[in-house]
């Protein structure tokens, strides 16, 4: 991939742009049978980007400078800001559009946020573009609620010039601290979600949901583990830390009774939004709730259950309260491959490891996406 911001290192974040790609996933294979050098794992081939250009999703941009000269960046280290544009990671389109966001944030008169005067409006810009249906979802974090109505009037033009752009909402963040976001989310349009589409699966992202960024592997991990339901003739599964529910709506098309469990209201009812639009086989749910707490509650039994949980993976409570259901199968989706080894440390006395496969989530850094299927050893 060709990246003038790596050349002149001013920005080193796909760390291993230097070597090829094969050798990138090399490195990332040696890594996770180091950190299982105990087990026996003999890995699936590695699922790779096709072309690392256009693969990202997502992009969250700090704003600075003055009205008259916007920039989007970021901010390193020392907390100075670097300009950060046409990052060809990048899905098209995407970059394209931080020009004439520019334009229209000048003349609707929304200030970039100075960390040294503190002052200004405009904090970070954050934008999502879908897969299937290529739509927009824009979220400009503000200091404060004093530009929100000229932000309206900016988002009734941008949906105007722009109609992929569905979503624009403004997040208020009033703090002086490096947080990307705060609590309240103020959604200007009528839509209030984008949608992608997998095939015959059919995804619902709201602005504070969770979702992978590169559209072309989650896709290919959301079916690997649906091909488990089916390969394993499971008819009963538990999808824990769900999110807008990808992996409950591919085990749905084989397993009887699916049910899903994330703490995202937001995310739930982006879940619940999209039942009517997949194919469903038997039953599916889904519960806004803490996974710990949900787990020291459940009676119910369910031959399998995955685990998708952010990096800093499962506590030992959830973990105990997985072995005590002892489903027949442990599926664990994980960003973070040295807590997915911790976590398999406790659960090795009773369940093995028969399938494990990197997905290349995140291509040219030391990062990836790894699913491992657990078996019950007294099954």
């Amino acid at each position: 991939m060709d990246c003038r911001w790596f050349k002149t290192n001013h920005c080193r974040s796909c760390g291993l742009l230097d070597l090829s790609y094969q050798e990138t996933l090399a490195l990332k294979e040696k890594k996770l049978q180091s950190l299982f050098s105990g087990t026996k794992l003999e890995l699936m081939p590695t699922v790779g980007v096709l072309a690392a250009e256009g693969s990202r999703n997502k992009a969250k941009f700090a704003v600075f400078g003055e009205l008259d000269h916007i920039q989007f960046g970021i901010v390193d280290g020392t907390l100075q800001f670097r300009d950060l544009e046409e990052c060809p990671l990048h899905m098209p389109g995407m970059n394209e559009l931080l020009p004439h966001l520019k334009l229209e944030l000048k003349q609707f008169k929304i200030p970039p946020y100075s960390l040294a005067d503190k002052k200004g409006e405009l904090k970070y810009l954050i934008l999502s573009k879908t897969q299937g249906h290529e739509e927009f979802l824009l979220r400009f974090v503000l200091r404060s609620k004093e530009s929100l109505d000229r932000l309206r009037k900016m988002t009734t033009e941008l949906l105007r010039k722009f109609p992929a752009i569905k979503v624009v909402t403004a997040n208020i963040q009033p703090e002086h601290k490096a947080v990307l976001e705060g609590d309240e989310e103020i959604v200007l349009t009528s839509e209030q979600n984008i949608t992608h589409v997998f095939g015959d699966v059919t995804l619902s992202l709201g602005p504070r949901s969770f979702f992978q960024v590169s559209p072309e592997i989650a896709g290919k991990l959301y079916k690997a583990a649906g091909d488990v339901v089916r390969d394993y003739n499971i008819q009963s599964f538990l999808d824990l830390y769900c999110g807008v529910g990808a992996f409950s709506f591919f085990a749905a098309q084989n397993a009887e009774r699916v049910f899903g469990v994330e703490i995202s209201k937001e995310a739930i009812e982006s879940a619940r939004s999209t039942v009517t639009k997949n194919k469903i086989k038997g039953e599916i749910g889904f519960e806004a709730f803490d996974v710990e707490a949900f787990l020291q509650t459940q009676g119910a039994a369910y031959e399998a259950i995955l685990v998708n949980p952010p990096r800093r993976g499962l506590n030992e409570n959830i973990v105990k309260s997985l072995l005590k259901l002892g489903p027949k199968v442990i599926i664990y989706s994980s960003c973070n491959a040295e807590t997915l080894a911790r976590d398999y440390d406790i659960m090795k006395e009773h369940y093995t490891i028969s399938r494990a496969q990197i997905f290349d989530m995140f291509p040219y850094t030391e990062h990836f996406e790894t699913l491992v299927v657990m078996n019950y050893k007294g099954a």
